[in-house]
Order: C-alpha cells, then sequence, then structure tokens
C-alpha cells in the first residue's frame, strides 16, 4: 500500500487499524485526542485509516494516549514510518490499565513480587506503573484479539504455594463469554451461554476496574520507567549532558542502539560550557553527528532535558547566544533522515546516555565507540538494565 506524504509531514502521521465491526466514527475520536489544530482522516483499506497531524503537540498528544477504546471498537494507533507494513497481527496491541485489587492484604508477596510476576506475563515489559491512594495500577500492551488474562501466580520466594493475584482492566467493554475487549457477549461468535458473566465465571464484570487513568492523572504517583526498544526499522539516540560545578567541567554522552536494543555506536566527549541546557544541546548535535556518520535512515531521538526536546521539535525558541547556533545545527542534522522523531523521557529512562555524559567530563578529548569496538567496560551493566526492561521507580508529580 503506497501513500504519498511530503517530506515534512514524516513526524505528525499516525496510522490507526480499527478492530471489532462497524465503521469509524470520527467525531468520537477528536473528543477522545481533543486536538488544538486539524487533523485530516484518510481510510485506507482493510480498516487502516490514516491520521495527518497539523500540529505536532496535537500528534504527541494522541500518541501518548495509546489505543481509543469506543463501546464495540478499539483503535489501535501506531507513529507512521515510510516502510511501515501494515500488518493485522503488529496492529492488534493496545496499551490498557489494569488494576490490582487487594494487594495490601498480602502477607507473604510484596507489591514488587506481584509487579514483577506481572511483567513476566505480558512479554517482560511494564510501561508504567501508578501507586496512588494505596492501590496499584500497572499499564501494559495487549494482543486485543486475545481473552484477557484473569489472574497471575506469585511466588513467595521460599518454596511455598505463593499468591493467586487477580486483575482488573480499566475498559469499558469485554466479552463475558470469550474474554476479548472488543466485544459484548451478545456479540460474540463464540458466546458459551454456560458462561453467564457471574462471580465463579472466568470472566465477568469482577475482571473490569473504573476508567480511572482515562481521566486526569493524579496528583502525584510513583511510577517505574525503563528504557524501550525502537520499533523495527528504527535506531533510538539517548543523549544526555552534565555539568560538574566544583570542576567547571562540562560533559556530553549518547548512544545509538537498534530495534533488538543492540549497541550500535556510543561516544563521550568533554564540552567547553557549565551550563547544564549547552551541554545537553552540544550532546543532542554530536549524537545526530554520530547517527548520520552510521548511516542511519529512521532515527528516534530521547533525552531527559524536556527543554532541548521542546527547542528540537520547534515548541519553544532556543534563547542565547550559544544555544541558537548549536540549535540551528541539529535542525539541520535532522533534514538528513528519512524519518526522525524526539521526545522527553525521565532520567531513570536515559541512565545509559547520562552515565556517557558523566564519563565525558572527564575525558580531555573526544571519544566514540563503534559496533566493531566494544563499549567503554563501565557502560556495560547500564545496556544490560535497558534491554531487560529494568523498572526503575519514579516520583511523579
Amino acid at each position: 500500500m503506497a501513500i504519498d506524504f511530503k517530506e515534512q509531514e514524516l513526524n505528525i502521521n499516525l496510522i490507526g487499524k480499527l478492530v471489532g465491526s462497524g465503521f469509524l466514527n470520527p467525531n468520537l475520536i477528536m473528543r477522545t485526542w481533543k486536538p488544538v489544530k486539524g487533523v485530516r482522516v484518510t481510510v485506507l483499506e482493510n480498516n487502516f485509516y490514516l491520521f495527518s497531524f497539523d500540529s505536532a503537540k496535537d500528534f504527541m498528544k494522541a500518541l501518548s494516549k495509546g489505543a481509543v477504546f469506543m463501546g464495540k471498537q478499539c483503535l489501535v494507533i501506531r507513529r507512521w514510518h515510510p516502510e511501515i507494513e501494515l500488518d493485522d497481527r503488529d496492529m492488534c496491541y493496545a496499551q490498557v490499565w489494569i488494576r490490582l485489587p487487594g494487594v495490601s492484604h498480602h502477607n507473604l508477596v510484596s507489591p514488587e513480587m506481584i509487579i514483577s510476576a506481572i511483567a513476566s506475563e505480558f512479554g517482560g515489559q511494564i510501561i508504567a506503573v501508578d501507586i496512588t491512594g494505596g492501590e496499584i495500577h500497572v499499564c501494559v500492551e495487549l494482543d486485543v484479539n486475545e481473552p484477557v488474562v484473569t489472574k497471575v501466580m506469585v511466588e513467595d520466594g521460599m518454596g511455598g504455594s505463593g499468591v493467586c493475584q487477580s486483575l482488573q482492566y480499566e475498559i469499558d467493554t469485554l466479552c463475558f463469554s470469550c474474554g476479548r475487549m472488543d466485544h459484548r457477549k451478545e456479540e460474540c461468535v463464540d458466546s458459551d451461554d454456560r458462561n453467564g458473566g457471574g462471580e465463579d465465571d472466568e470472566f465477568g464484570p469482577h475482571n473490569m476496574a473504573p476508567m480511572k487513568h482515562a481521566r486526569e492523572p493524579p496528583f502525584a504517583s510513583l511510577r517505574y520507567v525503563s528504557w524501550r526498544r525502537p520499533s523495527s526499522g528504527w535506531v533510538k539516540l539517548n543523549f544526555d549532558g552534565a555539568v560538574k560545578g566544583r570542576s567547571q567541567r562540562g560533559g556530553a554522552g549518547g548512544l545509538l542502539r537498534d530495534s533488538e536494543g543492540e549497541f550500535m555506536a556510543a561516544f563521550a566527549a568533554p564540552v567547553s560550557t557549565t551550563r547544564p541546557l549547552l551541554s545537553e544541546i552540544y550532546a543532542l548535535r554530536e549524537g545526530l553527528q554520530l547517527a548520520v556518520d552510521s548511516g542511519v535512515e529512521y532515527l528516534w531521538i530521547e533525552g531527559d532535558s524536556k527543554i532541548a526536546i521542546e527547542m528540537l521539535n520547534g515548541w519553544r525558541e532556543a534563547e542565547g547566544d550559544q544555544e541558537q547556533p548549536v540549535m540551528g545545527d541539529c535542525r539541520n542534522l535532522m533534514k538528513r533522515f528519512k524519518g526522525v522523531t524526539a521526545r522527553h523521557v525521565f532520567r531513570e529512562a536515559n541512565q545509559s546516555a547520562d552515565h556517557l555524559a558523566n564519563l565525558g567530563v572527564e575525558e580531555c578529548v573526544h571519544q566514540e565507540w563503534r559496533s566493531n569496538r566494544s563499549p567503554p567496560p563501565s557502560l556495560l551493566s547500564f545496556l544490560w538494565r535497558d534491554i531487560a526492561g529494568f523498572l526503575v521507580p519514579r516520583l511523579v508529580l
């Protein structure tokens, strides 16, 4: 399926797959996304839709919301890139929040053990954790074509029987017969009248929870964040800057990894500034140049400096005589890629780049490590934690 785009539009298009019966109602989608500027919807074949945004902010807001559940339907969205393959299997995963009832009453296992067991059940990664008011909610990615998992067994670590933890999903549709999220029992082609949705049945109202996270997020919550691999065909650049006040030295660091999380290249370099923002922008420029030199075509950029990311995306003007020319270099380098996107992440999801930036402070010259040269030994533990999806707690206000 060929889709024609102007180069400048590559960063603000989404592909959506409608799962469920009927046709897409664009008004329902717009009420969920609430865009400030225009969104053009193009109907493609096989229930695929293209969403072209006039505003990068509207695009990022829609992408961050993930899948949209609308009664009998679910719209699964993905970031568009020129070589995307519209495969039904790849477009059936949705981000869903799960409530963990009764966690505070368990004496044999800790909340951390329960979260770890859920991570194992759902492919090794949890997207986010919210601990508010004594309740625990986890966000995972589910195949909407498969029955939901209603419980997980949690080992107590002492050879005992462990604990059976039930799961409640923040969804407004669930088939009480087959356990899928994209339709109700009365619409199920595999309906089993023996399953009436009662307390003793595998699937029923007891598997559902109020749509808490569909509303505004809580004022403060504990979330578990981790580094995540880029989409297939993309390369991720993580960058960071560091300044040591006592030594009056600055450093920049960054690294490239492919969609399997494999190390490609890294750098650590001293920078002639003690201004934190400028060190971040220097690191961004060096990382972009490294990606160009490495022949990267589709680049996913992540950094923990929200200001630097907003400047790069054009949402904020670069201020300062030193920052402006360096950011100008960054924007020119972005034009060298066929597809590029940039987003802010928490520092806990950027630890490998942070380590390299601190190495840069101690360096006297620019250092690079390519795939044919092993990364610095001190970086190996950070790379392992990232590729393993290691969860790090963070209090979000």
